[in-house]
């Protein structure tokens, strides 16, 4: 995530009631401002990306000041992976969401490649397959959603459609 509009920050970050009674579960300033930005990130993008350090600080400042949290609890947070990826499988859980399996993803990546031939812009393909990823609440590895998407690129780089423009 690099930049982000203020609607995109009212759609997917803003915190319901149970949203705030999930997060503040958690330990600490830390564990609660990087848990609501799994769980915006997880309904956003259709996944949760591995580098949530990188996420738009507008994002992280505007979690931040719903829950009345310092914005620099977020760097206290950095290297728990084992703490993230509990986290990670509790908003799975808190947001309906479950592991895609393999067969899934071949029927994504055929899908996704489909889409590919009608356009070719990444930015549009991950779009799509973020709300594909989403309505069908399957969550998948940043890794497989990068290989999926490599592989459609590929087919986009290829693609007659590509060549009209």
């Amino acid at each position: 995530m690099r930049s982000i509009s203020e609607t995109v920050l009212i759609s997917f970050f803003t915190l319901t009631k149970e949203d705030r009674r999930f997060v503040k579960r958690h330990y600490g300033a830390s564990g609660q401002l990087d848990v609501a930005l799994q769980l915006c990130a997880l309904r956003f993008l259709g996944f949760i990306p591995d580098a949530l350090e990188s996420a738009p600080e507008a994002a992280i400042s505007f979690l931040a000041r719903q829950l009345e949290i310092p914005i620099e609890a977020l760097a206290d947070y950095a290297g728990l992976n084992r703490t993230r990826s509990d986290h990670a499988g509790e908003i799975e859980r808190y947001l309906g969401f479950r592991q895609a399996n393999a067969e899934e993803w071949k029927k994504l990546e055929r899908w996704l490649i489909e889409r590919a031939m009608e356009h070719d812009r990444p930015t549009l393909l991950l779009e799509r397959l973020s709300e594909r990823l989403y309505t069908r609440r399957a969550h998948p590895r940043a890794t497989d959603v990068e290989g999926v998407s490599s592989s459609a690129c590929r087919v986009c780089a290829v693609s007659p459609c590509s060549e009209e423009k």
